[in-house]
């Protein structure tokens, strides 16, 4: 009876383990969708996933770029050119930004926030002048956009709700002074969005590491599977006798220990086996 008990405490507890990784993970991209020979759906699901660039003078009239899709490795890389005659129309030297970024559309919904790393954030200006973008080079994760997905933002003022006075888009610190006419002639914006970060700096993308674990696992459960009770089952039983000898006086008691002994280890093996199999099928939907 004890032992029965033993055993359901230990599958729930395996159970309890397995939903709250699920739960932790929902926000990092790879965990939810990513590229996979064996399930189109997902597959096809990931590669919807793109993003553009967009610009709007003082004007507001919207302007975007070419639409980028991301590749294996989760990242997104973006290049948008915002000519001069955008962004003064006029062509007298006086434009100016209102606001200017990249949108990223088509990502699973209900993950937010979501794990993001940009880097290479940077405006090349028709001059020449660089602008590095180090507010958005420290971004590590993003909320969804008011007008859905992800949007970065680069403007030089804030957005501020007239009725609310709340701030619904902060404004970017190194283009401050860009709304003035004539600060804002047009160049290229550029940056690379990256969702299957890894853990470590320079690590293996996360995107990458779902499928290799899933793989590993699955091919590991099967392994495991077959040695059960044959060999780990044995293993079990031999060091349970070893042990009930050095500590029993009676015959029997060692037999019986070296019997539960193994019917233990068994059960254990079983129970982490069903906790892993359950973890590579969550992975793969």
């Amino acid at each position: 009876m004890n032992f029965k008990k033993l055993a359901a405490g230990l599958s729930a507890a395996v159970l309890a383990a397995t939903m709250m990784s699920v739960s932790v993970s929902a926000a990092k991209l790879g965990d939810v969708v990513h590229p996979s020979e064996e399930d189109t759906k997902m597959n096809d699901s990931y590669y919807s996933i793109g993003a553009m660039g967009f610009y709007m003078g003082q004007d507001w009239n919207w302007n975007q770029g070419d639409w980028v899709g991301i590749d294996d490795t989760g990242k997104i890389a973006v290049e948008y050119k915002i000519s001069a005659v955008i962004a003064d129309k006029s062509m007298s030297g006086k434009g100016n930004l209102g606001d200017m970024g990249v949108m990223v559309a088509n990502l699973p919904e209900g993950i937010y926030p979501l794990d993001v790393k940009i880097s290479d954030a940077k405006f090349v200006a028709e001059d020449g002048t660089t602008t590095v973008f180090d507010s958005l080079n420290s971004i590590t994760s993003m909320d969804e956009d008011s007008e859905g997905g992800i949007r970065i933002h680069i403007r030089p003022t804030d957005e501020v709700d007239e009725e609310t006075g709340e701030v619904t888009k902060k404004a970017c610190p190194e283009v401050a002074g860009w709304e003035k006419e004539g600060a804002f002639n047009g160049g290229t914006l550029s940056m690379t969005l990256d969702f299957g970060v890894a853990a470590a700096e320079g690590g293996e993308s996360k995107a990458d590491t779902s499928k290799a674990e899933s793989k590993s696992d699955t091919s590991s459960s099967k392994t495991d599977t077959s040695k059960i009770d044959a060999s780990s089952s044995k293993a079990d039983t031999s060091k349970a006798t070893v042990t009930a000898a050095a500590s029993s006086k009676s015959s029997d008691d060692t037999s019986e220990a070296a019997e539960t002994g193994a019917a233990v280890g068994g059960t254990l093996a079983v129970i982490a086996l069903a906790g892993t199999a359950v973890i590579v099928t969550k992975r793969r939907k």
